[in-house]
Parts: structure tokens; sequence; C-alpha cells
């Protein structure tokens, strides 16, 4: 039976304000120390997760932040992880650019910009061209993308997580600037990153090596359909994907419900969500727990929550699973009593999964925060912010161009009448 005197889980605002204005204000605990390099996509898990909470950064913060960030733009195209992997000096052969922290890097750029003048000059000091250059140079013949450049090949693995950063970053910067124009840049080979992440699809329906996040590439890749003809919304996204019916099968598969004194007993007992009714499970206090895996045999984990609830968002598939159990799990299970979230039950709080905890329950609805892009797992005023900013970057760099064409012009007819003097 069912306890009607329980209460539903909510989300402790005010203790994850607290715990991450202490990730803002503070040293992070030691175990982070190994983890330096990736000090910018910390920053921006941070900021981000204080954007949604509708906590604002001073002028004084925000400018610090902004400043910050650029400081890591490598001269080569692309940005730095943290300080100690970026350039000092003339010394280029010291640290290197990766596609995470590029992508994280333009994102706080245009999160930290408060006026409607800050968010259009928020990409001001970045290095367009260098950095599109370099992410095609990312791009390998088979379509896939690398994490970073190393004697002028990139290297790491296939993740399609890399295909997302590219996407991403490609919308941010690239725009309708069209072959011919002063400020076009040879462009990625969108078509062959279709064709490979349409042929790793696996048998089950998930996407090989990071099998829930094949729709973000394609959905930004379509995103007010700047690189495809008119008309053709979804063209990417559609194409894309091999087998659709599967692969919604293999996401909706990857929920089961958490049954807290099966786990007690025997670790974890996972149900395929499929062959559970869950509305007729009676659970703990009445309220059903719905969580989410990465793969077949795996435990639930906080972070999945996100990336398959997000991909069915983008796939316009939300249908596809009730929101309220999901949001119980995060809140009733994964919710830390300091704040934040942990990676599964009983697990302390950490950044990554906080901050995926947080945009889930955004996603989802279960509380006050801001709305969330689910294509840029940010608040969706974020999102409109980035767009601005671009918006201002390729208006700024038209208006240079048409002023160098003014200053050549009045150059020439300068020389010509001086031509005209000595004759």
């Amino acid at each position: 039976m069912s306890n009607p005197d329980a209460e539903e889980p909510k989300l402790d605002k005010a203790r994850h304000v607290k715990y991450w204005q202490r990730c803002h204000n503070t040293f992070l605990p030691t175990p982070y120390t190994s983890n330096d390099s990736t000090r910018l996509i910390f920053a921006f898990f941070i900021i981000s997760a204080l954007d949604l909470l509708s906590v604002p950064l001073t002028a004084q913060e925000r400018a610090a932040a902004r400043a910050w960030v650029l400081s890591l733009q490598h001269p080569d195209g692309g940005f730095c992880g943290s300080p100690t992997h970026a350039i000092e000096g003339d010394n280029a052969s010291k640290g290197s650019a990766n596609i995470a922290a590029t992508f994280f890097a333009l994102i706080l750029l245009g999160l930290v910009a408060e006026s409607e003048e800050e968010q259009r000059s928020a990409f001001a000091g970045v290095d367009r061209k260098a950095l599109l250059l370099w992410l095609r140079k990312l791009q390998r013949s088979d379509g896939s993308f690398g994490q970073v450049l190393w004697d002028g090949e990139p290297m790491g693995g296939r993740d399609m997580r890399h295909s997302y950063l590219a996407s991403s970053i490609r919308f941010m910067l690239r725009g309708p600037v069209q072959e011919g124009d002063e400020n076009w840049v040879e462009d990625i080979d969108t078509e062959r990153m279709i064709e490979y992440i349409k042929s790793v699809q696996t048998y089950d329906g998930g996407i090989a090596e990071s099998s829930t996040e094949e729709s973000h590439s394609l959905a930004l890749l379509d995103r007010h359909s700047e690189a495809f003809t008119p008309g053709e919304t979804k063209r990417a996204l559609d194409r894309g994907i091999a087998d659709r019916p599967s692969l919604l099968r293999f996401l909706a598969a990857r929920q089961f419900p958490y049954l807290a004194a099966k786990e007690q007993k025997e670790d974890e007992t996972v149900v395929n969500y499929l062959e559970a009714k869950l509305g007729e499970l009676d659970l703990d206090g009445g309220f059903p727990y719905t969580g989410f895996n990465g793969r077949w045999n795996k435990k639930a984990d906080t972070c999945y929550t996100w990336w398959a609830c997000g991909t069915l968002r983008l796939l316009d598939c939300d249908s596809f699973y009730n929101p309220e159990p999901s949001c119980n799990y995060l809140l009733g299970i994964t919710q830390h009593r300091i704040g934040g979230f942990g990676k599964s039950v009983g697990d302390p709080p950490d950044i990554y999964h906080s901050y995926l905890g947080l945009t889930t329950v955004a996603l989802l609805g279960g509380s006050d925060l801001k709305e969330v892009d689910a294509g840029f797992c940010c608040s969706k005023e974020g999102a409109r912010k980035i767009e601005v900013a671009r918006d201002g970057l390729l208006e700024s760099l038209k208006k240079q161009s048409e002023q160098r064409g003014g200053w050549e012009a009045d150059e020439f007819w300068g020389k010509a009448a001086e031509v005209v003097k000595v004759k």
C-alpha cells in the first residue's frame, strides 16, 4: 500500500545555491586537483548552475570570468582547458587547445554577458577565423572529430561527444556567411559528419562510444537551417539516424524503477522499463523512482538521465517517458543533503553530476529553475545570449570589412590624384 502522508521529493534550492556558491568562491577539494586540465569546464558548470538557479554574478565577477576565459585562447585557434595548459608569451609549444574547452569557453563568454551591449560584444576578442580553421583540421576523413591537434593531426577517440561539440562551436561562430565573403572560413564537412554518425548505430539501436548523444550533434546542424536549403528543417537529424525506431526503443529501455528494498539486499536489481509496468508498482512511500543508465546491465546514473531525456527532447519524443518519476529519482535518490547531486544512490555530490542533475530537473520542469535549452545544456536565456553574441560578432566583422574597403578606396583615389598632378 502507498503511504498517503509521504512527501513528494522537492529540490532544496537554498542548499543547491550554497553548494554552487562554495564551488565558485572557494578552492575546490583536493580530489579535483588531478582534473586541473579541465578547469574551464568546471567554470562552466559552476557559472551555468548559478544561472539556472537565478543567482547573479557581480559586474566584477563577470568581468573577471570573461578576462580569464579569453586568456586561455590558443594563438592557433581554440581554447586551452586551464592556465597550466595555456600559452605563455611566444612559447607556442606549450599547451594545446581542445574541443571541449573551446565549446565551454564560448558558452561562458555568452553567459557572463549581462546588458544587450555586453551580449553583442561577448565574442569580441575571439579569433573566429583561426578557431574555425582549427575546428576544420580536427575533422578526420571519416567524418569524426578528434579532441586535440598533435603535429597537425587530430588525436583522441572517436567519441560522439566530439561531434556534438564541433557542431555546437560551428553554430556559435559560423552564421550565415557565404563563400566569397571576406569573413567566410572553410566549413567542416557536415555531410561526412552526418554519414559517420549514421554508420555507427549498433545492433541494439544505440550509437557507438557515446550512445545517447548523437541527436545533439544533428539537431545543432539543423538549428535555424543556416547551412542547408530553406525548408529542410531537421534534414540532418532525419538523415543521420539510420534506424529511428530502434534508437527510440534503446532510449526508452534505459529506464528502470529504483527498488530500494531490493537494492539493500542485492546491491541493485535492474528491471527493464519495457518489461515493468511502472504505474502499477508500489514503491517507497507510493512514489515511483525511475533511473536511467547508459547501456545494458549498468546501474542508474544521474548524468544519463540528462543524456536520455535531453536526446528525447531534441527528437520531440518527451512522451516516451513519464517525467515525474524521473524527477523523483533525482530529487529523492541522488540529491544530496548538502546540495548538489551524486552519481548514484549514496554517492557524495560532484560538480559534473550536480550540474547535469540540476539541468535535468530544470528540463523536466520539476522545480523553480530557468528553462533549459537541450542543445546547449544551459538555460534558454543563456542560449539566446549566445545567438546575440554570434550576430554581434558577424556584424562587427562586416563593419570592419567595409571600413577596410573604404580605407583602401581612399588610398587608391588619393594615389590617382597624385598621378594626375604629376602629369
